[in-house]
């Protein structure tokens, strides 16, 4: 039996800010403090280096890391679960430079790469509560906690 799938990370955390004021509403998206926050802590971990910092998007917040393969690049795409106050989804979503090509073993392994870097990050504070990891989008396709 295979390690399953690690694509979409959902965790519980008050850390960040889940609410915004209404007179702010469309000018940020929440999701920001979340984003920097995974992103800075995970370029100390083993075989993650710097790819994109956290940009807001008029979706939620994308950043991308890059792995043992520079070739190969891992967007993280953070939004705030709907579902649950302070709940958050992270999607790892591999990508490769224009025009070369990457194995689908390549792009697994950077995922993996920076799934394990989140669970370590995740499962070794307190102040997160892991709800599971999803190989599809939980937003397609209604994963519920």
């Amino acid at each position: 039996m295979g390690i399953p799938e690690r694509d979409w990370l959902i965790f519980k955390s008050g850390l960040f800010l889940y609410h915004q004021p209404d007179d702010q509403i469309d000018q940020w998206f929440v999701g920001g403090d979340c984003a920097g926050w995974l992103y800075a802590r995970l370029l100390p971990q083993p075989n993650i280096r710097a790819g994109t910092s956290p940009v807001m998007e008029d979706w939620g917040w994308y950043s991308a890391l890059r792995t043992f393969d520079l070739n190969v690049r891992v967007a993280l795409l953070t939004y705030p679960w709907p579902e649950q106050e302070h709940c958050w989804a992270i999607g790892l979503e591999p990508k490769r430079k224009f025009f070369l090509r990457s194995s689908n073993s390549k792009f697994q392994q950077a995922v993996t790469c920076i799934a394990d870097g989140l669970d370590a990050i995740v499962e070794a504070d307190e102040r997160f509560e892991h709800l599971g990891w999803f190989a599809q989008d939980p937003f397609l396709t209604a994963a519920r906690h």
